[in-house]
């Protein structure tokens, strides 16, 4: 054996006999010639592959194209082939053709050469230098989504558009040609033809045939965004495109928001729903020239951005509202925004800011009790109260320090006159308790034992939510309100927003400070996905809204829109029946 491995390489030294000695274990141990050395299988692809050798590593000649094919390897695999080399040999040769151009086995090549080893065990087959040979060998290949992505491209160039060709059983049909080649990865031509048009069309860094390689992305939702999204995204600046180029959506996702957004650029910068609702796309500083709203409006109830705790997609950049040096420059700042939309109330009027805790290093700035005195300071309103409301599993943000973790949020509640300022005692009856009704949610009207109540009322969903929310409420001055995922607001957009208004939020206020058919207007300044409007419209005040982003703002108008489609007459008049007890004469019964 070692005769024969000298008589291969006739220069060869000593360090290296051990990695020839274990390399030619793959010979018989009689074999005195290459005719005698051990067939290895083409696949039927090369007619002429018949001869294993035994050649020096400088005679091989590598091909730039078939190298750098595949994705570089890491250096963990590297070091696990040198070792194997080193341990073991050399088990599987490289695949060369007859001119010595190698085709498959560049990694073995570069350890050999790490390792000072000459020689290399090869199979010599008499084929071109091409890619398909190069991917015919590596089938079993533990390989990247660049790999992937790289033969797929390979197979549909492999076979170009009308080439006309036509085999022995009749016409050529390229689509299943290819989906032969790709393992039947796709069948039809229809889908091929989808493929092959995203191919042409992909993003940057083949975004999309790397989503449907790896992340097994629908080929008809990565078409459709190709054909009907992607012009509509980049011409309207959504910027969700780059989104889906960071990986932060998934295509079914991108098309959905794309299209969404697209379906609410129908709302135009005013939107107005008759004796319902009004909603501006600006900055609420400029009602302040809008004389029609002078001294107009019964209540301003707002939830105002937070000092320095998130930007929003409003177009300020970083002067954003809330992003100022300190919390006395945003009080301050604030409390002129405040000046401005105030002159929009009435003599009756109130005005609500819910507002919570701003932290610095775990420590709280004072935001609440700032901001009441720069009010106080820039306008004429006067403080009436500071209500509370608790909410579930607060978290803190944008901190990295513990403290204890606060899950109470204010309403700062201020009035134009004390003397004039409406407010309605709310109060509440069980109906559970009551004798002359009983409350379903729709679905059968029976109690538990089967037995059909002789008066009844089904109430809608909305409603519902709004009679259970009122009926939490146990303590004075505080206000127990769910938050989580607001649901109507991802109707409308299915990302839904930032910082969105705890959906029940604004129900008690409206009904505390405002009165049903009494042309009462409610107004959010800061309106964003509109959930204000929404609660007062479902309890028939007339809705007033402005909002800076344009995102924001289309959602919002898409919400007061679902809002009066769930309006419903006769679910409000129960739920006034059981907060105002002095109305149950005027209250109709369904039998």
């Amino acid at each position: 054996m070692k005769n024969q491995v000298q008589n291969d390489v006739q220069v060869m030294s000593n360090p290296i006999e051990k990695f020839v000695r274990k390399s030619a274990e793959l010979l018989p141990a009689t074999s005195n010639n290459h005719s005698q050395l051990p067939q290895f299988r083409d696949s039927g692809r090369c007619q002429d592959a018949n001869s294993m050798q035994l050649i020096e590593v400088s005679q091989i000649i590598e091909v730039e194209g078939l190298k750098t094919f595949y994705d570089d390897w890491t250096e963990l695999e590297r070091e696990d082939m040198i070792s194997s080399l080193e341990t073991h040999g050399q088990k599987v040769p490289a695949i060369i053709n007859k001119d010595n151009i190698l085709i498959d086995g560049y990694r073995r090549k570069v350890c050999l050469e790490e390792l000072g080893i000459d020689g290399i065990w090869v199979i010599v087959k008499d084929c071109p230098p091409a890619l398909e040979e190069r991917i015919i060998h590596n089938k079993y290949r533990v390989k990247t989504t660049n790999d992937l992505v790289k033969e797929i491209k390979s197979v549909f160039e492999k076979f170009p558009k009308k080439q006309g060709k036509k085999n022995l059983e009749g016409k050529y049909t390229r689509h299943e040609v290819i989906s032969n080649e790709l393992g039947r990865r796709w069948k039809g031509d229809k889908t091929l033809k989808k493929v092959e048009e995203v191919m042409e069309n992909d993003l940057e860094g083949n975004t999309l045939l790397k989503g449907i390689v790896s992340q097994k992305w629908s080929v008809d939702k990565c078409h459709e965004y190709i054909e009907k999204w992607k012009g509509i995204d980049e011409v309207n600046n959504y910027g969700l495109t780059e989104r889906l180029k960071k990986g932060e959506l998934s295509i079914s996702e991108t098309c959905k928001l794309i299209e969404s957004r697209h379906g609410l650029d129908k709302y135009q910068d005013t939107f107005v729903i008759p004796n319902k609702s009004i909603s501006f796309n600006m900055d609420c500083t400029l009602i302040k020239n809008m004389k029609d709203f002078f001294g107009k409006i019964a209540l301003i109830f707002t939830s105002v951005p937070y000092f320095s705790l998130r930007f929003y997609e409003n177009g300020e950049g970083f002067d954003q509202l809330g992003h100022e040096e300190t919390p006395f420059q945003y009080c301050e700042r604030m409390a002129k925004i405040i000046a401005d939309v105030s002159v929009t109330l009435k003599e009756s009027g109130n005005l609500m800011i819910n507002i919570g805790e701003s932290y610095e290093n775990g420590v709280g700035l004072g935001i609440p009790d700032m901001l009441k005195e720069s009010i106080l300071k820039h306008t004429k309103l006067i403080y009436k109260e500071r209500l509370v409301w608790t909410k579930p599993n607060p978290r803190p943000q944008n901190e990295n320090v513990q403290r204890p973790i606060n899950n109470l949020e204010y309403i700062l509640w201020f009035v134009v006159d004390p003397e004039k300022a409406k407010y309605n005692l709310v109060t509440y009856t069980d109906p559970r308790k009551e004798k002359k009704m009983k409350i379903t949610n729709g679905a059968k009207d029976v109690d538990e034992n089967g037995i059909v109540w002789e008066k009844v009322k089904s109430i809608s969903k909305p409603y519902q939510k709004i009679m259970s929310h009122i009926s939490a409420q146990q303590v004075l001055h505080m206000i127990e309100c769910t938050t989580g995922k607001n649901s109507e607001i991802y109707k409308v957009y299915s990302e839904g927003g930032p910082a969105v208004m705890a959906e029940l939020l604004p129900i008690l206020p409206i009904m505390m400070t405002t009165t049903e058919n009494d042309g009462d207007i409610v107004y959010d300044p800061f309106s964003g996905t509109n959930v204000v409007g929404r609660s007062a419209i479902l309890l028939n005040r007339m809705a007033l809204a402005t909002e800076l982003s344009r995102k924001y703002y289309t959602i919002g108008c898409g919400v007061v829109e679902n809002a009066v489609k769930d309006f419903n007459q006769e679910d409000l008049d129960l739920v006034n029946y059981f907060c105002n007890p002095e109305m149950e004469n005027h209250f109709p019964v369904a039998a």
